[in-house]
């Protein structure tokens, strides 16, 4: 209950207009029992029974060694799934559906690292990180082996939430954990 009031507060500072030069300050340092959390977009990030999602949804874009992801233990999914909804492109087959969450001790585990990386633009987010995969991907050119595994690991480890309601400004789904 605490947590949730605390990252109702964060969420309301973001947006209270009193505090628009006033920046959020997290830690520099993600625990590794932080919740890491990704917008999952439809189809493309899944298999066709829509109940999994694709071996490649954590792999970077040609020419990034990274993955963009949020912490979710400082804000809320309501303003994830804002952030997520500024990014959808329904003409690029790009839906949002719902997040993908995984500890930041399982991404580490998998032989990756996560950083924090607050973003000022397209849209600020205080709460921006990214997985780093210490490997930029070339467009056309295969994954090393041990990247590819690393990237399936975090995969198979994440819990993959989708939203009953994709089109309300509510977070509907289950309990983010």
């Amino acid at each position: 209950m605490l947590k949730r009031l605390k990252n109702f507060l964060n969420l309301f500072k973001l947006f209270n207009s009193k505090n628009k030069n006033q920046k959020i300050s997290l830690p520099n340092k993600i625990s590794g029992t932080e919740s890491i959390i990704r917008a999952v977009y439809s189809p493309i990030n899944l298999h066709k029974n829509g109940k999994k999602l694709n071996n490649s949804f954590y792999k970077p874009k040609a020419g990034e060694d990274e993955i963009s992801v949020n912490r979710l233990d400082f804000t809320t999914p309501i303003f994830l799934k804002k952030l997520a909804k500024i990014f959808e492109n329904t003409s690029e087959r790009r839906s949002y559906f719902g997040f993908s969450l995984l500890k930041a001790s399982e991404i580490e585990d998998s032989g990756l690292r996560t950083v924090y990386s607050p973003l000022a633009k397209p849209v600020e987010n205080p709460y921006h990180a990214d997985i780093k995969i210490d490997y930029v991907v070339e467009k056309g050119v295969q994954l090393p082996s041990e990247i590819s595994y690393k990237i399936k690991n975090i995969t198979v480890k994440s819990r993959f939430y989708s939203d009953p309601n994709p089109e309300s400004k509510e977070w509907n789904g289950n309990e983010l954990i």
